[in-house]
């Protein structure tokens, strides 16, 4: 599948992102509200998008969440904001099947792509369920990253993830503001 979603943010950045879907099989979790895909437009007000914004620097809501989605064939296209904050490095992660694109608005750090997350684990919740597989699909996670590649990237800088390769911010210098686009290839149909 071959598909494309406009997306309209903050201070008039017009994103045109195109993916290339991979057969696989996320499945959704019964205990996660997820939000409906759209075939239709979906546009995201600047309004909103501040309040995600304070709301994630509040740490009153998930970064796992998602501002919008839709679906182009049967693929799911979400678009988040996410906020992190500290100096210290994360346990690096690895998507399965769905790419990220982040798109940084404030603040910074290095991010640590590639490499191999040694004795990774499934990113799971308690009961066995993937932690929400319509924004992050199959995820493992680690406590490292071996031979991975640290760049340091600031406020307008983009980061492409696909899937399958490991990632984390090693650091940050202070906190780290960013938009995430992710694509999940045939999450609408149950692949």
């Amino acid at each position: 599948m071959r598909g494309s979603v406009v997306g309209i943010v903050s201070g008039g950045l017009l994103s045109v992102i195109s993916a290339s879907a991979v057969a696989q099989t996320p499945r959704p979790s019964a205990q996660l509200a997820i939000e409906a895909a759209h075939r239709d437009a979906v546009f995201i007000a600047k309004d909103d998008f501040v309040r995600a914004i304070d709301a994630r620097a509040r740490g009153s809501s998930t970064a796992l969440s998602s501002l919008g989605a839709v679906r182009a064939g049967d693929d799911r296209i979400n678009v988040d904001v996410i906020q992190r904050r500290g100096t210290g490095a994360e346990g690096p992660v690895s998507h399965r099947v769905v790419t990220e694109i982040y798109y940084v608005l404030d603040g910074g750090g290095d991010i640590e792509t590639g490499g191999e997350i040694p004795d990774a684990k499934p990113l799971t919740t308690a009961n066995g369920e993937p932690v929400n597989p319509a924004n992050i699909g199959p995820s493992i996670r680690g406590e490292q990253i071996v031979g991975g590649t640290a760049r340091h990237i600031t406020k307008g800088d983009v980061v492409m993830i696909p899937p399958n390769v490991p990632h984390r911010f090693k650091s940050l210098d202070g906190s780290i503001t960013y938009m995430v686009v992710r694509m999940n290839p045939g999450y609408e149909k149950g692949r």
